[in-house]
């Protein structure tokens, strides 16, 4: 947040989650605003506020009837790139069409988690009568998708306690099931985007592969819960062989217009000085996908 209102990053200050509300569905000519909390002294903070020692990183969000449903990465500090996850968590906000300052926000209890997947913080969707979380199993590296789900009646009153688990053959399970559970594919990320294609009736689901220069990849399944097939390469990023950078984030928005399907990926860079002189770094970048014309 540059305090000078010059959109530069000298001297500007990094909050760990901010909110932005864009009217409009096609991004080239949609309207954006931010929205960010403040500190006792005046100065700008994070929207969802910071705890003793822990961050609140956004994960996935999605609309129950009136109400939404957010779902956070809890972050403390750690090794190699200076922070590790801590768990998952969840809020409510009641009045979601309200302006972001006018929100009711209840952060809503959670089960443990011994298997440490980050529930919700890869993407949610809601299928059927039911809304479902998917998270990834972090540190592996391969990354897999695990999915969890509520019913939309539980989901809208704020009662995540009791979810269900998807365990392969054994199918849907409880949460108190000694079966284990089963992800839906592997060699996901920890940020991925799944929706149901209107045109070919397929599960599409969207991610980076790589660490640091990644390509764009895209998966399909007929269920959700799959089979799935192999990742493929949707986009290469122009930003691929650029040293130091970090490509991460990829997510696909069917909401959105000015192409058949918009998805957008994340920049950073191992070097801090670029991300401070590039403003080019450090935003989503949107890219446009035309459907091939069937044979």
């Amino acid at each position: 947040i540059d305090p000078t209102g010059r959109s530069s990053r000298r001297n500007a200050t990094i909050i760990s989650n901010s909110v932005a509300v864009q009217t409009g569905r096609d991004p080239s000519s949609a309207g954006i605003a931010f929205h960010w909390g403040r500190g006792p002294d005046g100065e700008p903070a994070a929207f969802f506020a910071d705890r003793e020692g822990e961050r609140l990183w956004f994960g996935s969000g999605t609309r129950v009837e009136d109400r939404l449903i957010l779902f956070m990465g809890r972050i403390g500090p750690g090794p190699g790139l200076g922070f590790a996850s801590r768990g998952w968590t969840a809020f409510l906000v009641e009045n979601p069409d309200d302006p972001p300052a006018a929100w009711e926000i209840t952060e809503l209890d959670t089960p443990d988690n011994p298997l440490g997947v980050s529930v919700g913080f890869a993407a949610s969707l809601r299928q059927g009568d039911h809304l479902v979380a998917l998270g990834s199993l972090d540190p592996v590296k391969s990354h897999p998708i695990y999915a969890a789900r509520w019913t939309i009646g539980a989901a809208r009153n704020g009662r995540l306690m009791e979810p269900e688990w998807w365990a392969g053959e054994a199918g849907w399970v409880p949460d108190s099931s000694r079966v284990p559970r089963w992800p839906i594919f592997e060699h996901g990320q920890s940020e991925i985007s799944m929706h149901l294609d209107t045109v070919t009736d397929r599960f599409l689901a969207v991610h980076t592969r790589g660490f640091g220069p990644a390509d764009v990849m895209i998966r399909a399944a007929p269920e959700l819960t799959g089979p799935w097939t192999p990742g493929r390469m949707l986009y290469r990023p122009p930003e691929y062989h650029r040293p130091d950078i970090l490509i991460y984030a990829a997510k696909a928005h069917p909401e959105l217009e000015g192409a058949d399907l918009v998805v957008t990926y994340a920049t950073n860079s191992l070097a801090l000085g670029d991300v401070v002189a590039d403003s080019l770094l450090y935003y989503p970048r949107f890219v446009r996908l035309e459907r091939c014309p069937a044979p």
